[in-house]
């Protein structure tokens, strides 16, 4: 289950499907600016992305202990090896940075890639061309058993989203077992987790003694 969980972190990349709505409200935006740039991409491989799957198997099975520690390129090597295959067809190219306590992901949005995603006629108002689309997350616990992830900035291109429009931004996507609330995505993890953050370059996560069974 924490495989599953992290998982649908990376594929936070849904959001994407999203984000540019900031496109439409540009005129009413166009100052606020905040410019998100990842300027520390890892290179990944597949054997990190193998390593760090068996360390999450590893803790979903109870065999792991109950920390789990995965650097940055680890992570990107996730994205590239494992997640990147399996997104749609529109979204492409993620790319993760850890910051001293929040999560950069960034990705390429092509708007002719997303069917079935949104309906046409909101892709055509959302979309004019492809875009680099970055999500600023600050991940966190909420409660025993509940791990959050807040949306810290949302940029689609050169603008950047509101903090004000992000509840309705999640609110259009569908993410099954993940429940929103306000700029904050809420998920299940499979005990009772104690932490989930940045810390020394690393996301933790941290379940209490004899849960991850």
């Amino acid at each position: 289950m924490i495989k599953d969980c992290l998982a649908r972190i990376g594929c936070l990349a849904l959001i994407l499907v999203v984000v540019a709505g900031g496109w439409f409200f540009r005129d009413d935006i166009s100052g606020w600016w905040r410019r998100l740039e990842i300027t520390s991409a890892s290179q990944p491989s597949e054997d990190l992305a193998e390593r760090a799957t068996l360390k999450l198997e590893a803790m979903a099975s109870g065999d792991g202990g109950w920390k789990l520690e995965l650097n940055q390129a680890e992570i990107q090597s996730l994205l590239t090896y494992r997640a990147e295959p399996i997104l749609p067809g529109g979204i492409s190219e993620p790319v993760v940075e850890l910051r001293d306590s929040t999560v950069l992901l960034s990705a390429r949005v092509d708007p002719r890639g997303l069917e079935g995603l949104a309906s046409p006629e909101v892709v055509e108002r959302l979309f004019s061309d492809s875009a680099k689309v970055v999500v600023e997350l600050w991940p966190g616990v909420v409660a025993p058993g509940v791990a959050r992830v807040e949306i810290v900035t949302l940029q689609a291109g050169s603008i950047v989203v509101p903090s004000m429009m992000v509840p309705w931004i999640l609110e259009s996507i569908e993410m099954p077992g993940v429940e929103t609330t306000g700029v904050m995505l809420l998920l299940p993890t499979p005990g009772r987790v104690t932490r989930f953050e940045i810390e020394k370059g690393k996301l933790v996560l941290e379940l209490a003694p004899g849960d991850g069974e």
